[in-house]
């Protein structure tokens, strides 16, 4: 690229030294106006270009910015000049800043269409233009990630849109081709895995590993490995570590070396705490050889107590399933109804003024369900019940109404909504928050453990059946795992033992004592192999060897020397308390307030260190294997199409990127990863009936 000095020419500098002073009045309209009381040639136009020397009577002018030749004649004018001028500057193509140029113009206030260039400001912009330099690496790894977030196909480098646009915006840009992109992306890959590598490498705590399965179009099964972690400002952050093909047959042992194998090659087989599975029925054994793997390497701590967890929300959406096939025909009859009231503006007026003289809440608007998302389905029946009235209204008064629901079934509707409140109440603590971590998740999971419970004792319906084989399952999967989230439940300072006490009291009576003391006792034999692993004693040890030193010291012989040593006995029971003692005799917090546990523990790093680590580590846990924005979402994992019919290896290199730069927008907190409230997770209420999805 030629140096801007060069564009411009030795005298363009000269115009703009010290010796003019006086500002230069432009009209906004026309920038560069020539005026009739002058000689032509002083058009200010002649401060961008420079005219030629006549050739055979054809005079001819060029441009010092891009050296594009225009003709000078004075019967021409300079109309066609300033209008070059202008579309110079706006495209910037030339080592133009825009701020620089638009500090050029200031308003002059006797003319709101005035503009005043300023002789200083413009020699001041042109220094910072001279410094510019078109950085074509930045501009292709930008392109890159357009290509990668959006899920982009890469032939988009070569379709004509893209490239007309990336030449209006910058012609000296090289073209690109699908192979040159795919090359880009490869080498970002490689980069950005190193540097994922020495994220894990210095992260403080334990890695707790999540496996999912994804499909593709073609029913290809890919194997999802996701590493969770807290880092050193305790933030909850995840990154996928492997996005490998499975050939079948798919078996338990395929699925557990693709996961040892992560490990060894990311280097994390001494940190990993747990891995979260999906809930199938094979997970067991694969529980259990990667379980034995470390175990004779003796990495996991607490004998691998908190190794094996399942995913909540797989069984969680396989009752909801059940529950809405029991009615589907119901619902299906209810989603035409909503339909035929909507596909009307005339008839969406006359139902809401009806709804309105029945004295019914208007705030809410009728919405359709999206078959995969589940809990908009939910709130289509929530806002139809409360319908109800208008809907029997209408049936009576249009005789084109058809879908009316009979007594018996609104009432099954309303059985099945109180049914699913539960659920979704489950399903919201996970969606709303950021950084989902594993204590929110015993007083949910226990909440649809009860609720399943009391539909079985409860009096019989048309949802009986059904019932009772899911609570079969989601008792199977609550006793396997309440320890582990009893564990994580006592180190949130709301909950602490009392709450976890209470719990098990309302479901097992006189028998909640020992599951309570399997619980602290697991959690006191793991705060024990943390104290052991610490580097510096605690403050209650010093103290208790300090009272020791002391009573030593005492060298009477009256016959009473070794009542000093049981004195201090008895204080040292009192003295040496652990942190986890201190810790869980701290009065508990209000139940219901709002508290980011990650920060509660941050702020008691200083005074319980090793504590701290522990609840580092336990709260860790993933109880999910999808993300947090997906817990509603009962379809299947799927690769969009384009990707489908890539490479293997360049499919990981996608998902694996797309996850990294979307992990480190959050943790910068950008505005591409926008909070969600808790409307995102209700459906529409304005009246269109599309739903949020």
């Amino acid at each position: 690229m030629d140096n801007f000095d060069q564009k411009l020419g030795p005298d363009f500098f000269k115009n703009l030294s010290a010796e003019a002073i006086t500002p230069l009045n432009v009209i906004h309209a026309d920038i560069y106006e020539s005026s009739s009381k002058r000689p032509k040639t002083t058009s200010k136009v002649w401060d961008v270009f420079e005219k030629l020397p006549a050739q055979q009577g054809d005079s001819k002018a060029i441009c010092k910015l891009c050296r594009k030749i225009y003709t000078a004649k004075t019967t021409s004018g300079t109309s066609h000049l300033r209008r070059h001028i202008e579309a110079c500057v706006k495209r910037g193509n030339h080592d133009l800043d825009h701020r620089s140029v638009e500090a050029c113009f200031k308003p002059v206030n006797r003319d709101a269409d005035r503009l005043t260039i300023s002789h200083d400001t413009l020699i001041a912009s042109t220094t910072s233009l001279k410094n510019y330099k078109l950085d074509v690496d930045e501009i292709r790894r930008a392109i890159a990630m357009m290509i990668i977030v959006d899920e982009q196909p890469f032939q988009v480098v070569e379709d004509a849109g893209f490239r007309r646009l990336l030449s209006a915006a910058c012609p000296e840009f090289p073209v690109l081709s699908r192979k040159s992109i795919k090359r880009d992306l490869i080498s970002i890959y490689a980069k950005e895995r190193e540097n994922i590598r020495e994220l894990l490498a210095t992260c403080p705590g334990r890695i707790c590993l999540t496996s999912s399965t994804w499909k593709s179009n073609c029913d290809d099964h890919f194997n999802c490995v996701t590493a969770h972690f807290i880092d050193h400002e305790w933030r909850l952050q995840k990154r996928i570590l492997r996005f490998k093909l499975i050939p079948p047959p798919y078996e338990s042992l395929s699925v557990a070396d693709e996961i040892a194998l992560c490990m060894v090659q990311w280097n994390i087989e001494h940190k990993v705490f747990s891995v979260t599975l999906e809930n199938l029925s094979s997970d067991g054994c694969v529980a259990d050889m990667l379980k034995s793997r470390l175990d004779v390497k003796k990495y996991l701590p607490c004998k691998g107590v908190f190794f094996h967890m399942s995913c909540f929300f797989h069984i969680l959406n396989l009752i909801v399933q059940a529950g809405f096939n029991l009615v589907i025909d119901i619902i299906g009859k209810l989603r035409l109804g909503i339909k035929y009231v909507q596909q009307s503006p005339h008839r969406k007026k006359n139902f809401y003024i009806i709804s309105k003289t029945l004295n019914l809440d208007t705030q809410r608007k009728l919405c359709l369900d999206s078959p995969t998302w589940w809990n908009s389905t939910y709130n289509m029946i929530e806002v139809a019940l409360c319908y109800k009235n208008a809907f029997d209204y209408l049936a009576e008064q249009d005789k084109n109404f058809i879908h009316k629901l009979s007594e018996d079934e609104w009432e099954k509707m309303s059985v099945l909504y109180k049914f699913l409140k539960v659920f979704f109440e489950a399903a919201c603590v996970f969606f709303r928050n950021r950084q989902p971590t594993s204590n929110l998740y015993f007083k949910a999971v226990w909440k649809v453990h009860s609720r399943l419970f009391d539909m079985v004792r409860g009096p019989e319906n048309f949802m009986t059946l059904m019932v009772k084989e899911m609570h079969s399952k989601f008792n199977q999967y609550w006793s396997e795992y309440n320890l582990i989230l009893s564990c994580a439940a006592i180190l949130d300072p709301r909950y602490k033992i009392k709450f976890v006490e209470y719990c098990f009291t309302k479901l097992y009576g006189s028998g909640a004592q020992k599951y309570v003391s399997i619980s602290v006792n697991t959690l006191y034999g793991l705060f024990d192999e943390y104290m052991q692993n610490s580097t510096c004693p605690s403050h209650t040890a010093v103290l208790s060897v300090a009272t020791t030193k002391i009573s030593n010291d005492k060298d009477d012989n009256d016959g009473f020397e070794d009542y000093e040593t049981f004195q201090s006995a008895r204080f040292r029971t009192q003295v040496e308390k652990s942190q986890l003692d201190l810790y869980l005799e701290e009065p508990s917090h209000d139940l219901n307030s709002e508290i980011d546990v990650l920060e509660y523990w941050t702020l008691c790093s200083l005074r319980y260190p090793e504590l701290s680590r522990m609840a580092r580590d336990v709260l860790t846990i993933p109880v999910s294997t999808i993300a947090s924005d997906s817990a509603f979402d009962i379809g299947p994992q799927v690769i969009s199409a384009d990707r489908s019919s890539l490479k293997p290896k360049m499919i990981q290199a996608l998902v694996c990127l797309q996850d990294w730069m979307l992990a480190s927008d959050r943790t910068r907190g950008s505005g591409s990863m926008e909070s969600r409230t808790e409307d995102d997770s209700s459906s529409s209420s304005d009246g269109d009936g599309d739903g949020d999805y």
